[in-house]
């Protein structure tokens, strides 16, 4: 079933487009229809932003409830995600399919990841009218789980539980048949993105040297203008095979972690899931989220524990030194997304966007000068 397909139960509802939108009816009729609840009504509703500073692509909500009598089960706090408000960045989500990705995911793929992912309510993307709703359980309720600090960075016990989990849920789909029936999910070479992301990262590349340039190392800028001339043949390396199924934005503001420090995990946001080689999302992960200053003496040891994994997992026909230049291919081709926050996205003038956009560009930056990612030009 294409992504864009409504499922029947959803054909007569109307689609909130903001807050205000979120009423207790209309609440008590989605929440009733996907089995959440059945003789409880929902009494009030109040709803608060938790996507300002990181939603780049989605106004993020989280709405809180009441009912008019317990039931068990029915949940006490859910997470709304709506079309972006930034035009710049809603012209980009709708060209790469961004909100469509997302329904398929919930709707075909969740069920057979490995990994914990939120529940959904409700799931509908309309490509033609740019219509988008994800109604998804709260992972931050009663989970035990809390989400990162985009900001902070990860530790290293983060890191290696996140590595752990992005294994499987690679190696559960590695190679598999059944990854054709996902069509919903692009792969990096189609038309889509080669049509955005290279003129993304040359228009925005001189932004960040000019706003950067005294706080990254100079051979990072020298391989990322060696890199603008090639970058589509860069693309075409890295969608060839293994595939598997990716998140493409293993960032920490998508990550969950057990509040008592265990190894607990979570993963939300699908819009930029793709069908794909599983290292990227490792090159992403500590492009983004690894601090720089553990960068140097980590990320290969990192990198070797998820090899590592994926073998124990049974995948085959896949050797450490393909391992390793695929990471470094990979660590190169993301530096789209630290020069897309700073010459394309708006983060809408938010003081923690602002962190968020300095933390992407010093570690993706850094990263490929840590990793020798200059051995895969």
């Amino acid at each position: 079933m294409n992504a864009g397909h409504h499922d029947p139960d959803h054909l007569d509802l109307d689609l909130p487009t903001s807050a205000e939108g979120f009423t207790p009816a209309w609440l008590t009729e989605v929440l009733r229809r996907s089995g959440a609840i059945s003789s409880s009504s929902v009494a009030t509703v109040t709803s608060s932003d938790i996507g300002a500073g990181s939603g780049v692509f989605g106004i993020v909500l989280r709405l809180a409830l009441t009912y008019d009598h317990p039931e068990a089960g029915a949940p006490r706090s859910l997470v709304a995600k709506l079309p972006t408000a930034q035009p710049a960045n809603l012209e980009v989500a709708l060209a790469l399919r961004l909100y469509e990705r997302e329904v398929g995911f919930y709707r075909h793929a969740a069920a057979f990841v490995p990994v914990r992912v939120p529940r959904s309510y409700l799931a509908v993307a309309d490509a033609a009218t740019g219509r988008f709703l994800v109604l998804l359980e709260d992972m931050a309720d009663g989970t035990g789980l809390q989400v990162g600090d985009q900001v902070r960075g990860l530790t290293l016990h983060e890191a290696s539980v996140t590595i752990e989990n992005l294994a499987a849920m690679h190696a559960a789909w590695w190679q598999r048949p059944e990854l054709d029936d996902l069509s919903f999910l692009p792969r990096l070479n189609e038309p889509m993105y080669l049509e955005v992301v290279p003129g993304i990262f040359r228009g925005g590349l001189p932004a960040v040297e000019e706003r950067y340039a005294d706080r990254l190392p100079v051979e990072s800028l020298r391989l990322a203008r060696r890199l603008e001339p090639v970058f589509e043949e860069l693309t075409y390396r890295c969608a060839v095979e293994p595939t598997t199924l990716i998140h493409t934005d293993t960032r920490l503001d998508n990550l969950f972690f057990d509040v008592e420090g265990g190894d607990g995990f979570g993963l939300i946001d699908f819009q930029l899931a793709i069908r794909g080689r599983g290292v990227s999302d490792v090159s992403y992960l500590l492009g983004t989220s690894l601090p720089v200053e553990l960068q140097r003496d980590h990320a290969m040891a990192l990198l070797r524990r998820y090899y590592d994994r994926l073998i124990a997992l049974g995948v085959e026909d896949y050797g450490w030194d393909q391992c390793q230049r695929e990471f470094r291919e990979h660590a190169l081709w993301y530096l789209c997304s630290p020069i897309s926050m700073v010459g394309t996205f708006s983060m809408g003038g938010d003081p923690r966007g602002e962190a968020l956009t300095d933390a992407f560009v010093l570690r993706g930056f850094n990263l490929i000068v840590n990793c020798d990612a200059g051995a895969a030009l």
